[in-house]
């Protein structure tokens, strides 16, 4: 497509070259600037695709299957393509070298067209002024843009291997560097998984050491209730003993003065008793003695009042004799 738009650029005539000048009468019959360099960016990207097809095919041409591509296809179709765009701008120019290189230059100084396209476009420039001789008619009628093209190609074939030399070393390259970056994440990855496992581990160690330590804290802690439960215990032992003892102690001296007390009230009691006894006895053994005293008394009085009264007796009674 972009070939044809510049074949039909070129077939416009340059009726006004001799009333606006060169460069204006090149404009002023519609071969825009802006437009042909977005046409000539495209038809570029079209050379540098055949291009690339041509470097792979001629690198793998001795390769099983490389038979099925026909290589010539490719600078066939840039030579055609090429023709078109030289023949355009030859015939636009009305042969001139001057007003081709002027326009050129117009074209490929477009917003439109930057970088590498801009690069071809000043290449292709040049080749064309070259190859142009001074003779405006010559080059309308007899320009030989085959020979133009074939050198191009080769160039354009040169910078393209180049290009896509470079760009393999680079894929290359960055293949290599993502290798080596994979390989260093990899390794990365390694050691932090290591240092997560050894941090992990350390932390499972200081864990157990911290749990181990809480036990033995809390075994401690729980050691130290038991022995002071069981002091408190003793203690509490010895307090009641203690306590016991002076019970026991206050029991026994309550016993002993109770015994004593006991024993004070039975003595006394027993005292009393014997003093109940002996004044009984006494009593006793002096009413005896009295009574005794008594009944002697009395019986001595009987006594004598029998013995009175019986001497009363015989003294009254008469003097009776024996018969014998």
């Amino acid at each position: 497509m972009a070939g044809k738009f510049v074949l039909a650029l070129a077939v416009l005539p340059l009726s006004s070259a001799a009333v606006f000048g060169r460069g204006q009468a090149f404009l002023g019959n519609g071969m825009q600037p802006e437009v042909v360099a977005r046409t000539l960016s495209k038809v570029e990207d079209e050379w540098k695709a055949q291009a690339a097809v041509f470097a792979e095919c001629d690198s793998t041409k001795n390769l099983a299957g490389a038979t099925i591509v026909n290589c010539a296809d490719a600078p066939t179709s840039f030579g055609k393509s090429c023709n078109t765009v030289v023949n355009a701008i030859i015939q636009g120019s009305g042969g001139d070298k001057d007003t081709a290189k002027e326009y050129m230059t117009d074209v490929c100084s477009q917003k439109s067209i930057s970088g590498w396209h801009q690069a071809q476009c000043h290449s292709l420039a040049v080749a064309v002024r070259t190859s142009m001789s001074a003779d405006s008619y010559s080059n309308r009628m007899a320009f030989d843009s085959a020979k133009l093209c074939t050198g191009f190609w080769s160039g354009f074939l040169d910078g393209e291997k180049q290009r896509m030399a470079k760009e393999e070393v680079e894929r290359v390259a960055a293949e290599k560097k993502a290798a080596d970056e994979a390989a260093e994440q990899e390794k990365q990855l390694e050691e932090s998984k290591k240092k997560e496992a050894e941090h992990k581990k350390v932390e499972e160690a200081n864990r157990v050491k911290e749990e181990a330590a809480a036990k033995a804290e809390e075994a401690a802690a729980k050691l130290a209730q038991k022995k002071a439960e069981a002091e408190a215990s003793q203690q509490a032992a010895k307090q009641k003993k203690e306590e016991a003892g002076l019970a026991e102690g206050e029991a026994s001296k309550a016993k002993e003065a109770l015994e004593k007390e006991e024993d004070k009230k039975a003595i006394a009691a027993v005292e009393a008793d014997e003093d109940k006894k002996a004044i009984k006895a006494v009593e006793a053994d002096e009413d005896w003695k009295a009574i005794q005293m008594v009944t002697a008394d009395e019986d001595k009085t009987a006594i004598a009042e029998v013995k009175a009264d019986e001497a009363k007796k015989a003294a009254a009674a008469p003097v009776v004799k024996s018969a014998k």
